[in-house]
């Protein structure tokens, strides 16, 4: 516990943001980033004031879409060097785009490209990132349904989970030669979270109609889709550890107390799982911990050491 975490919040209970925020994340020195996704715009937070860090070029687009500025996270040394990572969707028009990650300062200078040209869809962007506890990134990126059938496909990078260092190389021990994919065959990744003591990945995928999924990466791990959710009778494929019909759409989560606490979109909900078993697989309770207005939770987020906060589609809001 450092000691930023005695300190008090950079946020009130209550923050209205109205560019859809997305992804929030702290710093140990008691400061708060905020990505939100339609207008692309990277804010700090302190003392409960905010400061535009970076407005990143989104692709320009109307109507109904998933593109913008998604995930968010801070250098495991930020505190030396002050880097911050976004993954965002750029391009010329609606019919010409692609997604990226890049890190800046954190005062939005010395943007640099780590991985470009990531396969971008209206839908199904995918977006979300988190460090892993050996310092390499993991990025969750998803596959729109008219090109589904390549979420199997080893030369794509959609519908996968990729792994980079911190420079935007690709790490030797990745299971495919020369390639920052580490699994495959997913839908829409919108949620990763490291387990405290296991350091194993835990993610969410949205499924269609029926079988979202919360997942345990395997490395080199195939999970189906498009020939499947949910539970698979197929040894070559790998098994969520808990799935949900009707589906919920599970959006960001996060560990706190051992517990995986990750948000509903469809329900407008935080559920709470409790995991037992030799692995941390097995999901021994499932509890609603908040619930506020369908269609609305983008995902929670845990400042140590007990405050959770939910984003919401226009606010954050302070849940214990």
């Amino acid at each position: 516990m450092t000691k930023a975490n005695h300190q008090k919040s950079p946020l009130p209970p209550y923050l209205e943001s109205f560019g859809f925020p997305i992804t929030l994340v702290f710093s140990p020195d008691n400061r708060a980033f905020l990505s939100e996704r339609i207008t692309g715009r990277l804010w700090e937070i302190k003392e409960n004031a905010f400061r535009l860090v970076k407005t990143f070029p989104i692709v320009p687009m109307l109507g109904h879409h998933e593109t913008g500025l998604f995930g968010l996270e801070l250098d495991p040394d930020f505190t030396k060097n002050h880097f911050v990572y976004c993954y965002y969707t750029s391009g010329s028009n609606a019919k010409k785009f692609f997604n990226r990650v890049v890190r800046v300062k954190d005062d939005g200078s010395d943007e640099e490209i780590l991985l470009d040209n990531i396969p971008a869809g209206w839908i199904h962007n995918g977006g979300i990132i988190a460090f892993a506890p050996d310092k390499t990134l993991f990025i969750g990126v998803g596959v729109n349904n008219e090109e589904k059938e390549k979420a199997q496909d080893l030369k794509f990078l959609g519908g996968k989970i990729l792994r980079i260092n911190r420079d935007g190389s690709f790490p030797k021990d990745n299971p495919f030669p020369n390639s920052p994919i580490f699994s495959f065959g997913h839908r829409n990744i919108f949620g990763l979270a490291f387990h405290p003591q296991t350091d194993r990945l835990y993610f969410g995928d949205v499924g269609p109609d029926k079988n979202d999924e919360i997942n345990i990466v395997q490395k080199g791990g195939n999970y189906g889709w498009p020939m499947v959710m949910g539970i698979a009778n197929n040894p070559q494929l790998v098994n969520p550890i808990k799935t949900y019909t009707p589906p919920l759409t599970p959006t960001q989560m996060t560990f706190a107390d051992g517990q995986l606490y990750f948000g509903s979109y469809n329900e407008g909900t935080v559920h709470c799982l409790s995991l037992g078993g030799e692995n941390f697989d097995k999901v021994e309770k499932d509890e609603i911990v908040y619930q506020g207005e369908p269609f609305g939770v983008i995902g929670v987020f845990h400042r140590p050491p007990k405050e959770l906060y939910v984003a919401t589609t226009n606010s954050i809001v302070l849940m214990t």
